[in-house]
């Protein structure tokens, strides 16, 4: 029968409990957020200021805030994809074989380096 010490030395890929911990009390939090982001959204705002709920944002923050998620996420791609297109100097990086050529792959000889113009590779 193992020892406690010999299965606490176990490395297994699963989470540390409390990284679990962490990660269900976010997606609750974010459920709670989400169900009153969308009362919030709903109920308007006569009904809202009866019930003694005053200070609350403006109803175009409704709109205003999941079109910012999606603009800030666009921009990033795109950001990231002028980047990389920067870096590589447009798209000339696929006109150079050299530049993508790896050190992983196999050489093979052209055939006009051995004079033999018109055969085949492999060919005898």
């Amino acid at each position: 029968m193992p020892t406690r010490e010999s299965v606490e030395d176990i490395h297994t890929p699963n989470p540390l409990p409390a990284r679990g911990i962490y990660g269900f009390s976010l997606y609750i939090s974010s459920f709670c957020f989400l169900i009153l982001y969308t009362l919030w959204a709903v109920i308007p705002s006569p009904l809202l200021n009866r019930l003694g709920i005053s200070y609350v944002p403006a109803k175009y923050w409704v709109i205003l805030i999941p079109l910012l998620i999606v603009v800030f996420i666009t921009s990033f791609v795109l950001s990231i994809f002028v980047l990389n297109i920067y870096r590589f100097r447009g798209y000339r990086i696929f006109e150079e074989v050299e530049t993508i050529a790896n050190d992983f792959g196999e050489h093979i000889p052209s055939t006009e380096s051995k004079g033999a113009r018109g055969a085949r590779v492999g060919a005898t």
